[in-house]
C-alpha cells in the first residue's frame, strides 16, 4: 500500500490505518519537494501524482494507493483512476455528516485554497448551502503551522487567530467544522481554543478505512518504507516522530 502526501498530513491517515490494520505494511511518500500542494496548479498536481505512482510502482509491488491529501484527491482522483488499474483511494472533504450533526445551522469548512477552488468542492457546497449556512476559510498557512507543530517548533497563537478571525467574529460561531486537509487533524486542540463552545470536528480521513476494507488483500510489501522527494534538514527534524511508524528504510527518491 502506497500513501502519498506532500507533507506530514498523511501521517494522520496512516495513524488511522494502523489502528484498523495493525499488520499491514506500507510505503509513505512524502513529496516535500513540492510542499504544499495547496499552492500548486491543478496541472502540476495531476502530473506529479502520476509521476509518483509510476516511479514507485517500478520499485515496489504496490497493489493500492492512498492519496492522503484533500487537495490532490479533489483535483486528481478521477484522472488517476483512469490511468492506473489498481485501486486509488482518496480523502475528500465530506459535508453530509457535518450537516447531520450541526445544532446551530452553521457549518465551517477549512481547506487549502486549491481544495476550495476545486470543482468537486464547489459542487457539494452548492448542493448543501441551499438549506444550510456554510462558512469557508481557504488557507495554506494552517498546513505549514501543522508541519511546525509535528517538528516540535512553536505554534503561533497570533497566526491561528488571524486565520480564524472571520469565524471568531461571528455572533453565532460554527459548532461543527470540517477539516478539509489531513494536516489539520494535528491541530484540533489549537483550533478548539479559538472558540468559546465545543466544536464537533469532521475528519474526512475516516472514510479511507472503508475504502481499504473494500480492496483488502495481502500485499507483497515486506517492510515499512518512508520515501521523500528531498532529504534535507526538515526531514532530519522528523526522524524522532517517524520512529513510532517502524520504518525500516528512509530514503530520497528522485522525481525529476
Amino acid at each position: 500500500m502506497l500513501i502519498i502526501d506532500s507533507g506530514i498530513g498523511g501521517l494522520s491517515i496512516l495513524n488511522n490505518i494502523k489502528k484498523n490494520f495493525p499488520n499491514i505494511n506500507y510505503i509513505y511518500m512524502l513529496d516535500n519537494e513540492a510542499f504544499p500542494y495547496g499552492e500548486k496548479k491543478e496541472k502540476f498536481i495531476v502530473e506529479r501524482s502520476i509521476k509518483i505512482i509510476n516511479t514507485i510502482k517500478k520499485i515496489y509491488p504496490i497493489k493500492k494507493v492512498i492519496i492522503a491529501c484533500n487537495t490532490a484527491s479533489t483535483i486528481s482522483l478521477p484522472i488517476l483512476r483512469k490511468n492506473f488499474n489498481i485501486p486509488i483511494i482518496g480523502v475528500l472533504p465530506i459535508l453530509k455528516p457535518a450537516i447531520e450533526i450541526k445544532k446551530n445551522k452553521i457549518v465551517g469548512l477549512i481547506a487549502t485554497q486549491a481544495t476550495v477552488n476545486s470543482s468537486y468542492i464547489k459542487k457539494i457546497i452548492y448542493k448543501y448551502s441551499l438549506k444550510n449556512t456554510i462558512k469557508i476559510i481557504a488557507t495554506n498557512e494552517l498546513a505549514i503551522i501543522a508541519e511546525k507543530k509535528v517538528r516540535k517548533l512553536s505554534v503561533s497563537n497570533k497566526k491561528l487567530k488571524k486565520i480564524f478571525q472571520s469565524w471568531i467574529a461571528l455572533s453565532i460561531q460554527p459548532d461543527t467544522i470540517i477539516l478539509g486537509c489531513t494536516h489539520f487533524s494535528f491541530l484540533k486542540q489549537e483550533i478548539q481554543e479559538m472558540f468559546y463552545k465545543p466544536i464537533n470536528f469532521i475528519d474526512s480521513g475516516d472514510a479511507i478505512i472503508k475504502g481499504i476494507k473494500k480492496y483488502f488483500y495481502q500485499e507483497n510489501i515486506k517492510k515499512n518504507v518512508f520515501l521523500c522527494s528531498k532529504y534535507n534538514k526538515k526531514i532530519k527534524q522528523l526522524l524522532f516522530f517517524l520512529k513510532k511508524y517502524k520504518f525500516k528504510k528512509i530514503q530520497e527518491i528522485n522525481l525529476n
